[in-house]
């Protein structure tokens, strides 16, 4: 923030009791988010599937119109990419990363092209499609009003992409979540944009939509127990280290990273991603990643990323523990900025721990 945060300090922001409205109205109604700035890498040919397959450590030869939430590794089996993957057609994929990871991802999809793949081409399409979310328990029925399609759960069930129309422009709708409630990320003909999110406004005020931005995402995925890349899981840590360990399918073939996985999993692994809350306050403390963690005296780890969990009113943090330490209960202390406080191991995902909001 800079110069702008000159203006409270290391206080509470002066945007916390409208995160806390954004957060409120996602949890409880519905909150429309312009994801826009999501990276959308378009690959297509007859060598998609096999290159997919080597760069993903999922099984993303499902039928098409399935989303694979899924991971590219490296050689060490580290996590250089975390990411969702769509199969739009049986030689077409999409696969939609973060915003400052676009470029990242797509040299990293170049690098693996083989020739004995076949005809591939990748193409970056981000600007072509803006991305419009409407996320909460109330974003069936704001989309609804929207389109004549079937939006409906058996109809379009979580984690399917399907082809809608809003006022004649084709959309594809996708059921996924970074909020952890129901609802669609929509990608949008950048031409029909602004017309979509206008019909979509207009159509939740009788439900009490609000608009939403990246600040209160963070509440939302740490109640979730959602990781954020490069933070939480970065090229130094497993999908199993990361609590991603249910991304992995050792059983569809070879794919990068796997023989790395392979022998971390019989030797076991040492340290994994706890989630952690400040047990003995529940008001808001600013926690910024990076703080150090104490045990007996000595730092053991550091804090990877944390908030204000608006929904549980508890101040969350996720960081490395050796497992032998990482039981529920468990107490350390962290170097917050506040001064030292102690944290307590929790259960890994706070909020709605089977993930049924999002499948409704």
């Amino acid at each position: 923030m800079g110069e702008y945060q000159r203006e409270f300090g290391w206080n509470k922001p002066p945007f916390f009791e409208r995160m806390g409205v954004e957060h409120q109205a996602t949890r409880e109604r519905v909150t429309l988010f312009d994801l826009t700035s999501f990276g959308k890498i378009e690959v297509k040919g007859v060598g998609a599937l096999k290159l997919m397959q080597r760069l993903c450590d999922s099984n993303v030869d499902k039928p098409v119109g399935s989303a694979v939430y899924t991971q590219f590794l490296n050689t060490n089996g580290g996590i250089q990419s975390d990411l969702t993957v769509t199969r739009m057609a049986e030689d077409c994929f999409w696969a939609v990363t973060g915003s400052g990871f676009i470029g990242n991802d797509l040299a990293w999809i170049r690098m693996h092209v083989e020739e004995s793949d076949g005809e591939v081409t990748i193409r970056d399409i981000t600007q072509e499609y803006a991305c419009l979310a409407p996320w909460g328990p109330k974003a069936r029925g704001v989309l609804q009003k929207v389109t004549k399609d079937d939006v409906s759960n058996t109809a379009h069930p979580y984690l399917t992409t399907k082809l809608i129309h809003i006022n004649g422009a084709g959309v594809y709708a996708q059921r996924v979540s970074y909020a952890g409630e129901l609802g669609w990320e929509l990608y949008v003909p950048y031409n029909c944009a602004t017309m979509a999110f206008d019909l979509l406004m207009e159509a939740g005020k009788e439900f009490g939509i609000e608009v939403g931005g990246y600040k209160v995402l963070d509440c939302l995925r740490l109640e979730k127990g959602y990781r954020y890349f490069t933070a939480d899981i970065t090229v130094s840590e497993t999908p199993y280290e990361g609590g991603l360990g249910f991304c992995v399918d050792l059983n569809k073939g070879d794919f990068i990273g796997r023989d790395a996985l392979v022998k971390r999993k019989q030797e076991g692994i040492t340290r994994k991603l706890c989630t952690l809350v400040l047990p003995d306050r529940n008001d808001f403390t600013q926690i910024y990643g990076g703080e150090a963690v104490y045990h007996e005296g000595k730092v053991l780890s550091r804090v990877r990323s944390g908030g204000y969990g608006f929904t549980l009113k508890k101040n969350i943090m996720y960081a490395y523990l050796p497992v032998e330490l990482a039981k529920q209960g468990n107490r350390f202390t962290v170097e917050l900025i506040e001064g030292r406080q102690e944290a307590e191991v929790t259960a890994t995902v706070l909020f709605d721990p089977k993930g049924e909001r999002a499948r409704a």
